[in-house]
């Protein structure tokens, strides 16, 4: 299970284990296939502490591009959400989420 929280000290994001462990990152994906979409995370992780939430965004779904192989991603298969300091969280509406989809190939930094 990934967690994510916003403190006094910053934003968090936790993975927790079946055994108890838990681990904080900057970036993660679990699930089926995930490892192309960590290796992409990984790539560009340190520059995710400048960006807006827009750009944030079309990372994660380059993040869900690369393990997705021969899935398309749409609306009906993705589900983003946002939360930030000052900033309540929400998901993206499926009107929200299809130009963000169609976005491919989109200079992100």
């Amino acid at each position: 299970m990934l967690i994510g929280a916003i403190d006094e000290a910053g934003t968090h994001l936790f993975e927790t284990c079946p055994s108890g462990n838990y681990f904080e990152y900057h970036a993660m994906a679990i699930g089926d296939r995930c490892q192309s979409a960590k290796t992409y995370l990984e790539k560009h992780f340190e520059s995710f502490s400048n960006l807006n939430v827009d750009q944030l965004i079309r990372h994660g779904i380059e993040a869900l591009r690369a393990s997705a192989q021969d899935t398309d991603l749409s609306e009906h298969n993705v589900t983003i959400g946002v939360l930030g300091k000052d900033m309540p969280f929400k998901m993206l509406s499926k009107e929200e989420l299809r130009p963000l989809l169609g976005q491919e190939n989109v200079e992100m930094v």
